[in-house]
């Protein structure tokens, strides 16, 4: 597993964040979190989301299916907090019978 690997998903979700943006300059005006907005407070595009997904399932060594996540009713959703892909995880992971 990999050092971003932490004990819950929203501690590895939020650290895979701060290791994709540390080199951004993002001032942000509270500290990366579950509430963090990707597009909206982040300025995450569509290349960026895409590579915190394929990140993330590195890091699970795992597929989990983040389109079920970012798609609804055929369409991209607009902004997502970290938060909801942290639950989006747990879901996964405990539907795969993964236990944290």
């Amino acid at each position: 597993m990999s050092e971003l690997l932490k004990a819950t998903p929203t501690e590895t979700v939020v650290a895979v964040v701060e290791d994709l943006t540390q080199d951004w300059g993002l001032d942000l005006s509270a500290p990366v979190g579950p509430s963090t907005m990707l597009a909206s407070d982040l300025q995450f595009a569509s290349v960026d989301i895409i590579q915190l997904c394929v990140a993330l399932e590195q890091i699970y060594g795992r597929r989990l299916g983040f389109q079920d996540l970012l798609m609804k009713d055929g369409s991209y959703v607009g902004d997502l907090a970290l938060g909801q892909f942290a639950a989006f995880i747990d879901i996964k992971l405990a539907s795969q019978g993964v236990t944290q």
